[in-house]
């Protein structure tokens, strides 16, 4: 018997959280075919795309900053539907979409400009 020890491919093998983080073997991936009707066509597809590209997002820091306001006073104009809403991003986590951040502070220094 060889002194080397035994190796097995990392590839074929996962940790999974629910086994109490033991090796398993992975199962076979099942991929499920939609139906003809609920298929993206081409067109959402590119649609869609072209839209998702030029998005990014500001956590409250960089919001804050921008602004000049405090995380208690974006909440309150969230609630008055005076300044857009965040987007949730996972299950603790939001951030709000850059161009409507600045799309208000826009509005906001419209609207300082023409009432004097």
């Amino acid at each position: 018997m060889s002194s080397s020890p035994i190796r097995r491919s990392m590839a074929s093998f996962q940790l999974d959280e629910n086994n109490n983080g033991r090796s398993v073997q992975p199962g076979p991936s099942i991929s499920k075919k939609l139906p003809q009707s609920q298929r993206p066509s081409d067109a959402d597809f590119s649609l869609r795309t072209d839209n998702l590209v030029e998005v990014s997002f500001l956590r409250l820091p960089e919001v804050k900053a921008i602004t000049g306001l405090s995380k208690t006073s974006i909440y309150e104009l969230i609630r008055e539907k005076s300044f857009p809403a965040p987007v949730r991003l996972g299950p603790r986590a939001v951030a709000w979409v850059r161009s409507e951040v600045r799309q208000w502070a826009l509005e906001r220094v419209r609207a300082s400009r023409s009432v004097a």
